[in-house]
């Protein structure tokens, strides 16, 4: 078990060994999130390569659409 700092919570983690793996964990589509581990954001082509480790900072960003009409 490992212990890193999710969106600045510490977490205990299990069985996480990747970025991927840990993605896989949360309930949010993967298309739509961005990681960025120790401050340097992991492209998505290399979650699956990308290790998680004891005492890592993990940010975790949900994209998400909207905004306004422009006005006539």
């Amino acid at each position: 078990m490992i212990t890193v700092t999710v969106n600045g919570k510490r977490q205990r983690l299990d069985g996480v060994g990747t970025v991927a793996e840990y993605v896989g964990t949360l309930p949010v589509n993967r298309r739509h999130v961005a990681v960025a581990r120790n401050g340097e954001v992991v492209p998505r082509e290399r979650w699956a390569e990308t290790a998680v480790e004891d005492g890592d900072v993990l940010e975790v960003v949900r994209m998400v659409g909207g905004g306004s009409t422009p006005s006539p």
